[in-house]
């Protein structure tokens, strides 16, 4: 107990010690207070004496004022005052006036008695003096702050102090007070932070280390404007999706600029960075891993072999960034496109410390995954026993062009190399999947609901463990609207949507990415994964936020509607209506169960395909494909599964 009580007794002294350390704005202000200090005491005596200096008070004067103005510029100092920049005064700063300059009376009170009684020759400074230079100092001190507070608010409202500007932070937790006073203590670039948000009403109103909790996260803009703040910064993760759209476009129109703050480590420690709002913190939906999954992942691929396939994409390039950081044994970077495996395999051999040179290998593979005879090779040679397919076709209208290169792709391919994977004894095969497969209406859509059903069907009674991971639309991967949509803006050019109202879920390549890797890891068996990627965002509101990230003025940006095309849904679906789900814990991943269909049947699936293409032509291979969508979906769809909660699944039987 005592231990403790030093412990946090010598936390808050160094805390208070951080907080009143000079800085060049605080000398300023001690320097103009000392002087206020002395007109108050000069003034106390002539009002005293009506005016009229008599010559014992000049005596005393001289004797006096230079310790009784050192004194109360100390007091003045520890209590804060000198470190508040006048612009950002409050009513509350009102009450720390009082007491400074109260406490300021009480000791010369006490001095005045106790040498007054104990030391001769001392000359005491009169109590009617003392009283008035209390109340003169109120005056002056708390009227020069009204005035600056008044000159900034009506005359230059915009004129920042020094290198601070005032801002609000929203998010009142311990991590978000951490991250206020960090950019409190900023010696260059700082903040001074004149409230904090928060929607948690045991937060509210109360007073904490940095600033007091003004209100709710939803009256931003009010206190903005009421605090004359110029920037409101929010923690990465505590607002996101809709929300955050609402609070840029409401400080947009006051002209406030909404930044993001990132945080890295606890306490003390913490490092923060402050960035612009990106594409990512307004139309997705964040998910931080817990230690535990973390954890989870790194025992799963530590000291492994692992290929990836699709190296070069976004999402296969995150995840191998993520398998440096945990330590793979070696890396296959299964990619067909020479340039993207050039790029990709230098930046992870930069990534690689020293330390970890000769633990961690990297093994390019130019190939196609088409190469039967080359992945073999592969197989045998490095023996992987973990196998990430994220090699795709994924483009809806290419694809719809294309049905024979979708099939040949997207699951002849993928079955030729699961083959190979059980073949070759790999532990855990994991395939990347869509949101597209269930209920498909289009050419891509179909070809990933066969493939899933593939590995659904070989996974039984295998010992490796086949898992594939459903998920929507990942945010700027090639190829993909918003770079699209980003060239278009930056050349004022109209942008085409099909529709108004068609919506889509999106995530980043680094979240698909984590998350698929961890519900590679936490599979028992053969098992399918679905991530919850958040509310969907309509296209229109994904240009106009897009737009605003670019700084675009929203009269510049064009829009108009073609129409949906074949293939395309307004909103994509993530389970099938016969499906039983199960949240994992509070994560965004979904374990999902769907009545089987036997190996037989889905192999005589794939020759019906592979027969269409060699001899009727893609047309062909087109309608064999939409037929086994359609069978699939209708036959196995009995109603709307149960959806499971945290304490276990909810299995629904035909």
């Amino acid at each position: 107990m005592a231990l403790s009580l030093i412990v946090s007794t010598m936390s808050a002294l160094r805390a208070w010690i951080k907080a009143v350390s000079p800085t060049r704005e605080s000398i300023v202000t001690a320097g103009t207070l000392a002087i206020v200090f002395g007109a108050t005491y000069l003034a106390a005596y002539f009002t005293r004496s009506e005016l009229l200096l008599r010559g014992s008070d000049a005596a005393t004067i001289v004797r006096t004022i230079g310790w009784v103005v050192l004194l109360k510029v100390i007091v003045f100092y520890s209590r804060g005052i000198c470190h508040r920049p006048l612009r950002s005064i409050r009513f509350e700063d009102l009450s720390v006036l009082v007491r400074a300059t109260t406490t300021c009376l009480l000791v010369l009170v006490a001095i005045n008695y106790y040498f007054t009684t104990w030391q001769l020759g001392w000359i005491q400074i009169p109590r009617t003096v003392l009283l008035l230079d209390w109340a003169f100092t109120l005056l002056a001190v708390g009227g020069l702050q009204a005035a600056a507070r008044s000159i900034y608010e009506e005359l230059m409202p915009d004129a920042p102090v020094g290198h601070q500007r005032s801002a609000l932070v929203i998010d009142a937790s311990p991590q978000g007070q951490a991250i206020a006073a960090k950019l409190m203590a900023a010696k260059r670039g700082g903040y001074f932070i004149s409230g904090l948000l928060d929607d948690d009403p045991t937060f509210q109103g109360s007073r904490t280390s940095v600033a007091r909790v003004i209100s709710g996260i939803d009256h931003v803009a009010a206190c903005a404007q009421r605090l004359r703040v110029t920037d409101v910064i929010i923690r990465q993760g505590s607002v996101f999706g809709r929300r955050m759209r609402r609070i840029c476009e409401t400080c947009a129109a006051i002209r406030v600029r909404v930044m993001i703050a990132e945080s890295q480590g606890e306490g003390e420690e913490i490092e923060v960075r402050v960035r612009d709002v990106e594409l990512r913190d307004l139309v997705t939906h964040p998910d931080p891993m817990p230690v535990e999954h973390r954890q989870a992942v790194a025992s799963w691929v530590g000291g492994e072999t692992v290929m990836v396939t699709g190296a070069g994409g976004s999402i296969g390039a995150d995840i191998c960034r993520k398998l440096v950081l945990l330590k793979a044994a070696r890396i296959l970077l299964v990619e067909r496109s020479e340039c993207s495996l050039f790029d990709l395999h230098g930046e992870l051999e930069e990534r690689i410390s020293s330390d970890d040179a000769g633990r961690i290998g990297l093994t390019p593979c130019l190939v196609d995954i088409h190469d039967s005879e080359r992945m073999e090779e592969i197989f045998r040679e490095h023996r992987p026993a973990i196998v990430i397919h994220a090699a795709a076709y994924k483009h809806v209208p290419m694809l719809q062009g294309h049905p024979a290169q979708a099939i040949e792709n997207n699951i002849l391919a993928t079955a030729g190399l699961a083959d190979l994977a059980e073949a070759h004894g790999v532990k855990t095969f994991v395939a990347l999947s869509t949101d597209k497969a269930v209920n498909p209406t289009g050419v891509m859509g179909a070809s990933k609901l066969v493939a899933e059903r593939f590995l659904q069907a070989l996974g039984e009674g295998s010992a490796t463990k086949f898992v594939v991971v459903r998920f929507g639309n990942v945010l700027g991967s090639s190829g993909t609207i918003v770079p699209i949509f980003t060239r278009l803006l930056v050349r004022r050019q109209p942008i085409v949507v099909t529709h108004p109202e068609v919506a889509r879920s999106f995530m980043t390549s680094t979240d698909a990415a984590r998350l698929v890797m961890f519900a590679g890891a936490v599979a028992e068996s053969s098992e399918t994964y679905a991530l919850d990627m958040g509310e969907p965002v309509r296209i229109v509101e994904l240009v106009k936020s897009l737009a605003f990230v670019m700084r675009v003025p929203r009269g510049d940006v064009e829009i108009s509607f073609s129409g949906l095309r074949d293939g395309e849904k307004l909103s994509e679906e993530l389970f099938f209506d016969d499906e039983s789900r199960q949240r994992l814990g509070s994560s965004q991943v979904f374990r999902v169960s769907r009545p089987g269909r036997p190996l037989a049947e889905v192999r005589q699936w794939l020759g019906d395909l592979k027969g269409a293409i060699l001899g009727e032509g893609p047309e062909a291979a087109r309608g064999v494909l939409m037929e086994i969508a359609a069978l699939d979906s209708t036959t196995s769809s009995v109603g709307i599964a149960p959806v499971g909660g945290d304490d276990g699944p909810q299995e629904s039987r035909l």
